[in-house]
């Protein structure tokens, strides 16, 4: 065993093992990817050894004393067996008296670095907040500390059905992301908890108190003079979304499915409280292979995603496009990519033809908004700009001074210089999954000035074809929200019959 070096524990703490004719205290000491147990606070060859992956699955168990609720024990897999560490009585009471709670402590440092078990033990369920094919969302209290948290149940039978594994591979990519981003709660939607029940996979993430951009986008609809957020507002949620972009950008991620249904406020009318949501389609940009390469929600999707090539690469450019069409979408009023059916938006997002020629309001359409919205939505990816660049735009210089300082509250994560450099300190990891599948997410919504009719079948079928002799089948696998990934053939409208060796057949 290698050299243990207890000044690097960061925590420490006594347990007790119980036996048939005597106890045993342990001395257990936390580090960075394992804790010990050992008879002695300093010893060498301690007992036990348990590293920290999520593959190692650990169980509360819970006391009541007078009117609160304590974890007395846990219980940790050790080779072919299940070992159970109490709290020592000295530390119960002091839980009790001074509410120094050592095994909550202890279960804050595992983090997300272990699965737990038991999530009923923990959680009491309030309300049913959303309901999909394979998973549901609920609000629910956790009796510890009384906090409500939002929390994803994913059936592991939908995952395990998927083709070739992909349902459990994106589960998997899904929670290694939301692990990275988990430091950034001013910026991402973040995941506190990991829960394995029988059939169940939880996410325990933050409870957001606010609505969706897209629902801010309906209410100042049909609220506003103009049908449209005010421009400092707009500037205020570019502004915010670009530093979320730069965050997840210097960490190598991309995003994949921006539009504003995807954008959610932390806080109720606190619309510096932008954060990301659903990371179900992220990727890590490095991989050689991507999962679900062809994805998104047509509208909003980069061109070199919907046309790619055998070289099955992108970069975090594709984010950088869909922030121009919500943009372009807060400041009109309507969608970039116009069209009566599903099959009419695809087509002009793959063809991308772009007509930034609009008379200038001189409030919402101006030189300076015009002029950015030309430098996210270049169709080559080269000529794109990034998120640093785009905050260093003049657009945002015309904030007002309360604006900047509604701004200052959610800027600790992300810091400019004067030249828009970023000084970041994130974690990149990469991943090697290596699946080879097209897929695109056909979510949509039904737009006021923009009617997108997706007929049932083509939303709701499984693999429903529709052949023509003229057209090349488009394969693409729809995405609903909490729901797994339906895989559809529609004819590709975008592209002729010649161009078919450019969509992966099965």
């Amino acid at each position: 065993m290698e050299y243990i070096a207890y000044t690097d524990a960061k925590f420490q703490f006594t347990g007790t093992r119980k036996h048939f004719f005597r106890d045993k205290q342990y001395y257990v000491s936390v580090f960075e990817d394992y804790f010990v147990m050992g008879n002695t606070c300093d010893t060498q060859s301690p007992k036990y050894k348990i590293s920290l992956d999520l593959k190692i699955k650990i169980n509360w168990d819970l006391k009541k004393q007078k009117n609160d609720i304590i974890i007395q024990s846990f219980v940790f897999p050790y080779k072919n067996s299940f070992k159970t560490l109490y709290a020592d009585h000295v530390d119960l009471l002091k839980q009790l008296q001074f509410n120094i709670i050592i095994f909550l402590r202890f279960k804050e440092l595992l983090g997300l670095s272990v699965t737990y078990e038991g999530i009923g033990d923990l959680y009491l369920p309030i309300l049913q907040i959303g309901k999909g094919s394979s998973a549901k969302v609920y609000s629910a209290k956790n009796i510890l500390n009384q906090n409500i948290y939002a929390i994803k149940a994913i059936e592991k039978t939908f995952l395990d059905s998927t083709e070739k594994g992909s349902g459990l591979a994106a589960y998997q990519m899904e929670v290694r992301i939301l692990k990275i981003l988990s430091p950034y709660s001013y910026n991402f939607l973040t995941l506190k908890e990991i829960y394995e029940g029988d059939h169940t996979f939880y996410l325990v993430t933050d409870y957001l108190e606010g609505a969706s951009l897209s629902e801010e986008i309906e209410r100042a609809k049909n609220l506003l003079p103009d049908r449209r957020l005010s421009i400092q507002t707009i500037k205020i949620l570019m502004y915010k979304l670009l530093s979320n972009l730069a965050l997840l950008h210097k960490n190598k991620i991309i995003h994949r499915d921006l539009k504003p249904d995807n954008l959610m406020f932390a806080k109720k009318n606190d619309y510096t409280s932008l954060v990301l949501v659903d990371f179900g389609l992220a990727t890590f940009e490095h991989l050689d292979k991507f999962l679900f390469p062809k994805c998104g929600t047509p509208g909003y999707v980069a061109p070199e995603v919907l046309n790619l090539h055998f070289e099955n690469k992108y970069t975090t450019k594709v984010d950088i496009f869909s922030s121009g069409c919500i943009l372009y979408k807060l400041l009109t009023g309507r969608s970039i990519f116009g069209g009566k059916t599903f099959d009419d938006v695809l087509r002009a997002n793959k063809k991308c033809f772009i007509d930034l020629d609009l008379p200038l309001d001189h409030v919402y359409l101006t030189d300076l908004s015009l002029n950015l919205l030309n430098q996210l939505l270049q169709k080559n990816p080269k000529q794109r700009i990034s998120a640093t660049q785009a905050l260093s735009h003049p657009f945002f210089e015309q904030i007002s001074q309360q604006s900047t300082q509604m701004l200052s509250t959610f800027i600790s994560n992300v810091k400019i210089s004067h030249n828009g450099n970023f000084n970041l300190q994130c974690e990149e990891q990469m991943s090697k999954y290596d699946i080879e599948e097209y897929q695109i997410n056909s979510e949509m919504k039904e737009d006021e000035q923009n009617t997108i009719q997706v007929p049932q079948t083509k939303r709701c079928s499984l693999m429903n074809e529709f052949q023509s002799p003229f057209r090349s089948t488009f394969k693409f696998y729809q995405k609903e929200p909490l729901s797994g990934i339906k895989c559809l053939k529609l004819i590709d409208l975008a592209s002729p019959r010649e161009d078919s060796n450019e969509i992966a057949s099965e």
